[in-house]
């Protein structure tokens, strides 16, 4: 099952034309809310990995978790995608994409999308940590990290603490349409 889920996440990245991502400016708007929305569901993540792991999960000494990190690593160490996937992903990325930082969270999202329910089962009705970053993806949202924000050039957020995070108003609906009136607003 989690095979399927995987396939499918990299069959997702590999149709992503990323010579046009950050081409395009028209779906700013709506690639910052989908940031907003990875964030929130990251911070709830994170505060449930909390409970797992005792002690600060995050601190100095371990800046490079946050906020674009191997979630799956933290759920169930025990769980890896499929050689072969993570080969064909890292193959189509070296090629396509030319950020380090674009080429970490899909392998961190392609993690995600081969744990198991049984590994998932502890953690409730906790949403898809990764589905707003690929949608961000899709959707042409190159980003870089500057002075503290996330920046599409148009639009930026405001990375701050995972604990800021928390209080975020979850998005509604992902749905293409309802991102498409985000942007024309």
């Amino acid at each position: 099952m989690s095979n399927d889920r995987a396939n499918a996440v990299v069959e997702r990245i590999t149709a992503i034309d990323w010579r046009a991502v950050g081409e395009s400016f028209e779906h700013g708007t709506s690639c910052a809310r989908l940031m907003r929305e990875y964030l929130r569901r990251a911070a709830l993540w994170v505060q449930e990995l909390q409970k797992v792991h005792p002690g600060p999960f995050f601190d100095v000494s371990q800046s490079d978790r946050w906020p674009f990190f191997d979630i799956a690593k933290y759920v169930d160490p025990s769980v890896h995608a499929d050689d072969e996937l993570v080969e064909e992903l890292d193959g189509f990325l070296s090629e396509y994409s030319s950020s380090l930082l674009t080429g970490r969270i899909c392998r961190a999202a392609l993690n995600w999308a081969s744990l198991t329910d049984e590994s998932l089962a502890g953690f409730g009705d906790l949403p898809d940590p990764f589905e707003p970053l690929l949608l961000v993806f899709e959707r042409g949202g190159a980003f870089w990290i500057e002075n503290g924000f996330i920046d599409f050039v148009a639009s930026r957020v405001r990375l701050a603490t995972w604990e800021d995070h928390l209080a975020t108003e979850p998005m509604a609906s992902l749905d293409g349409a309802v991102l498409d009136a985000i942007d024309e607003d």
